[in-house]
């Protein structure tokens, strides 16, 4: 195998576990936005800062 092309499968797999390391991360937390919506609990509208006159 050349220099050139054991680089070349080297950068290929470097992308391709970068590629396969964001999609989980983004499928991971869109699934957990679906799933997974707490309730706000009242008291915490003191302490917000949107809507303060």
């Amino acid at each position: 195998m050349s220099v050139k092309e054991n680089m070349q499968k080297k950068t290929a797999n470097f992308i391709k576990r970068i590629a396969e390391h964001s999609l989980r991360v983004d499928a991971n937390n869109l699934t957990s936005l679906w799933v997974y919506q707490p309730k706000v609990p009242a008291t915490l509208k003191k302490f917000s800062k949107i809507n303060k006159g």
